[in-house]
């Protein structure tokens, strides 16, 4: 009884964090004030082309991620990121600055706002995955917690952001450059002092040449070579991934080409994020109407992202303390997700046809709120927690690719194609249909993967008698050179 009262004190605590793990979460914080005041500056003087560069830019996380794992290493990645912020908040001050004494165009400041969200990209890809370094030997409790904390960063900021233009002049974007700055200095600063703190990890190996090299020794291969006597006693035979394996004469290790299999039953999850990006941008509503004083109200002050900050505080403190027994699957949370996705997407298209439009404005803000809570900091737990180390960074820039890939895919594709709202929103409606029922059959046939440390009698057994033949044979050579010695000696 006590140690039942004990395992449930350990779950519903609240996890202490150390302190480099906390000073990597207010960079996170930092780093996305500092990103959503850029993109409204720069938005109030290059119009709507700052809204495109976003979708261009964010096709690259797959790729940094994939480098960073192969040749950067998560810690210079990073710093990377930050310096190119910094740079990028230099050259955007000084060119605003001669902008706004008509210098130069605005055209100008486009590089500076590239540059920064590069760096943002580069920072973001790594950043989960470095902070989770810091928490050495942590419950799996601890590592959900700061993976939900690091993604509450993107609605905190959106609010803060958001508030800061509420109290717009004549000098907002001074205001909005002299906080960028602030921000990133502090992170600067920060890491200055306390770097000597900081736990850098870093596995550097090629993911892509180990998932080749497993494919292609399948090809190659349609049955098992010099395989082990003990494996004879499985019931199952071996698939053709599985004859890489070195227990069957292959030349990776089990947990090697469990990675590639791993890597493979992830991918079509995916799905789930992307279905969330379909819907992302509509977030904001639709202020094309009259009277538009409660409409700015409800978009300035943000209900979808206040939805998302309550969501976050009252899962962290109320439901994980009292009631995480009855916290669903993480698979299950992304697909009662995508169900409120499609609520959202049906309460946008009903906003089209009836003239409740603020009251549905607020639903469809609340709704969507809901949706991001349970898939976007769900979908990283799932893919930190499922993917091999060595991966995480690939794997988490997929993520991202996923969000962004569907977020173009509804503003190039979708939007240009049809003129009729309607038509556009009954459309995605039924795309957001499509991808909850693909997803629901994916995830009732994902098969987790488990790390555990059980004993592994077949293993033991081989490797027992591996050692014991070992033995003799250095035995008899042995008892042959002492034979020799004695022939040597007559």
């Amino acid at each position: 009884m006590k140690e039942e009262i004990g395992m449930a004190l350990l779950r519903a605590r609240v996890p202490i964090m150390s302190f480099p793990a906390i000073m990597v979460l207010v960079w996170v914080y930092l780093m996305n004030i500092q990103l959503y005041l850029n993109v409204s500056a720069s938005r109030g003087i290059i119009g709507s082309f700052a809204a495109y560069i976003p979708l261009v830019c964010d096709m690259l996380y797959f790729l940094i991620g994939l480098l960073t794992d192969v040749y950067i290493g998560r810690y210079r990645a990073i710093m990377i990121g930050i310096v190119l912020c910094f740079i990028s908040w230099i050259t955007t001050g000084i060119l605003f600055i001669l902008n706004s004494y008509g210098y130069l165009g605005k055209i100008w400041i486009d590089p500076g706002v590239i540059i920064n969200y590069i760096g943002v990209i580069v920072f973001s890809a790594n950043i989960i995955q470095y902070n989770i370094d810091q928490l050495i030997g942590a419950s799996a409790n601890e590592l959900s917690t700061i993976i939900y904390w690091n993604i509450a960063a993107m609605p905190v900021a959106n609010i803060i952001s958001d508030w800061l233009r509420l109290t717009s002049t004549a000098t907002a974007e001074f205001t909005y450059i002299i906080v960028i700055g602030v921000a990133l200095s502090l992170i600067l600063v920060s890491h200055s002092l306390f770097k000597d703190k900081l736990e850098n990890i870093s596995l550097i190996k090629n993911p892509i040449k180990l998932i080749v090299g497993v494919l292609r020794y399948a090809r190659k291969h349609k049955y098992p070579e010099n395989r082990s006597a003990l494996t004879y006693w499985e019931e199952e035979a071996p698939s053709r991934l599985d004859l890489g394996k070195d227990k069957y004469g292959g030349p990776f290790t089990e947990e090697e080409v469990e990675d590639v299999k791993t890597f493979f039953r992830m991918l079509p999850l995916f799905i789930a994020i992307f279905g969330f990006g379909l819907i992302s941008f509509t977030f904001r509503g639709d202020c094309n109407k009259e009277s538009l004083v409660d409409c700015e109200m409800i978009t300035l002050y943000d209900i979808f992202s206040i939805t998302i900050v309550l969501l976050f505080f009252i899962y962290q403190f109320i439901i994980r303390r009292c009631f995480h027994k009855y916290i669903p699957s993480m698979l299950t949370k992304m697909g009662t997700g995508l169900f409120f996705a499609l609520c959202g997407c049906i309460v946008q298209l009903l906003m089209k046809i009836y003239a409740l439009y603020y009251s549905l404005l607020i639903i469809q803000q609340i709704l969507l709120g809901i949706s991001f809570f349970l898939i976007l900091p769900t979908s990283f737990e799932f893919t930190v927690a499922q993917s091999p180390e060595y991966m995480r960074g690939m794997m988490v820039g997929l993520c991202y690719t996923s969000l962004a890939v569907g977020d173009a895919f509804v503003s190039v594709l979708l939007q240009s194609s049809f003129k009729n709202d309607l038509h556009y929103y009954s459309i995605l409606c039924f795309l957001q249909l499509l991808i909850l029922i693909m997803f629901v059959i994916l995830a009732r046939r994902y098969k987790y993967r488990v790390r555990e440390n059980e004993v592994n009698i077949v293993q033991i057994v081989d490797d027992h008698y591996q050692r014991y033949m070992e033995q003799e044979d250095e035995y008899e050579k042995h008892q042959e050179s002492l034979e020799n010695e004695i022939i040597i000696e007559d």
